[in-house]
């Protein structure tokens, strides 16, 4: 197995046939550490989507709430509910399925008016630039994990997400 120099698995993508892509864009990076703001595990051993153990996450919003464990691969758009009902297009306040913090905001998400792209940090005190972000908008396509440091890096480049 190989691993990155953040400790993370690496896991090769099949051999693509554009002969300009960067060595970095055939791997994808495994969580196998996820915390809560306040240092709760929220990795998943019993629910594993695509082979690996995957994050758990309590949601909330008018009238609905419940659970769900999304992929810990990145890049990988899959999540099981495990209870309540997600909305495409929905916003949903997102915690920890243990202690019930709420996940901090990194920035706003430029999907809808009002999303935000939440932290879990990889470590369990809560450092933004050892984090992964995603949007808490069912469907959004920040809704897969990415790198906050990467986040931080391109709006400080661009000025937006």
């Amino acid at each position: 197995m190989k691993y990155n120099k953040d400790g993370r698995l690496l896991i090769p993508l099949t051999e693509r046939k554009a002969a300009n892509r960067k060595e970095e864009d055939k791997i994808r990076y495994i969580v196998n550490h996820a915390y809560c703001p306040d240092g709760c595990s929220i990795i998943d051993s019993k629910n594993k989507i695509n082979g690996f153990p995957g994050l758990r996450i309590r949601f909330k919003r008018e009238g609905m709430e419940g659970e769900f464990v999304i992929s810990a691969i990145e890049g990988d758009f899959e999540k099981k509910v495990l209870s309540g009902e997600l909305k495409e297009g929905i916003k949903d306040e997102l915690f920890c399925p243990h202690c019930g913090a709420p996940f901090k905001k990194l920035v706003n998400c430029n999907c809808q008016e009002g999303a935000d792209m939440v932290v879990i940090g990889l470590t369990p005190e809560l450092d933004f630039n050892d984090a992964i972000t995603f949007c808490n908008v069912t469907g959004c396509h920040n809704g897969t994990f990415i790198k906050s440091g990467d986040v931080i890096r391109h709006i400080r480049l661009t000025g937006s997400l």
